[in-house]
C-alpha cells in the first residue's frame, strides 16, 4: 500500500510502546479524544499481511500529521508529564521524540 512504507518511515514506535503509551495519564494531556491513539495502535498492529485501503487511508492522515508536527517547537512542559503538549500529542501519532530515529 501507498502510505504503508511512508508511515513506517516517520513513526519510531511499536504496537507494544503505543499500547503502553495509550494507558499513560500523559497520553491525555493533548489530542482531540483518543482518535489518534487508536488509529496509531490500529497502524502499528496491523501486519503487513493484513493491510488494506482502509487501513491505508488512515495512514495517510497519520503520516501528514507527522511530517507537520515534527517541525512545530514548542517549550512550555506539561505539568507532571515532563513532556511538551506537541511532544506528547506526537507520541498519540506513534513518534517519541526523546527515542529519536526509526523504530
Amino acid at each position: 500500500m501507498e502510505y504503508k512504507k511512508l508511515y513506517d518511515k516517520e513513526r519510531n514506535m511499536t504496537c507494544k510502546e503505543m499500547k503502553s503509551w495509550a494507558e499513560d495519564p500523559c497520553s491525555r494531556k493533548a489530542s482531540i479524544g483518543r482518535a489518534a491513539v487508536k488509529r496509531n495502535i490500529k497502524l502499528t498492529c496491523t501486519s503487513s499481511k493484513d493491510w488494506n485501503q482502509s487501513i491505508d487511508n488512515e495512514a495517510k492522515k497519520a503520516y501528514s500529521y507527522l511530517r507537520r508536527a515534527k517541525k512545530i517547537k514548542s517549550s512550555k512542559q506539561v505539568k507532571g508529564c515532563g513532556l511538551t503538549k506537541n511532544e506528547i500529542a506526537l507520541k498519540n501519532w506513534a513518534y517519541d521524540i526523546k527515542k529519536g530515529g526509526i523504530k
